[in-house]
């Protein structure tokens, strides 16, 4: 019973004290990251110059440009492909 009691407290104080640790989720430590994009059917890329170049025509290829997202911890990354048609 001891052992159930000391359970529920570890559960129920340890998102408070992670809080107070600094461990938890704030919006200043959440980051977007923009790989490719989806621009007139095509998908674009920037150089680490800062320029902007087309990677691939999906045009060209019969396809369509679709954006993908994927969630890692705090940050949010953002990409971009060549698909087949709906």
């Amino acid at each position: 019973m001891k052992t159930l009691i000391a359970a529920l407290l570890f559960v129920v104080a340890g998102p408070a004290m992670a809080q107070e640790n600094g461990l938890s989720s704030q919006s200043e430590d959440f980051t977007v990251d923009f790989i490719s994009w989806c621009e007139n059917n095509s998908v674009m890329m920037q150089n680490s110059d800062g320029s902007v170049y087309e990677r691939a025509n999906c045009s060209d290829q019969g396809l369509s440009c679709k954006t993908f997202q994927m969630h890692r911890l705090h940050k949010t990354i953002y990409t971009a492909a060549c698909v087949e048609k709906n």
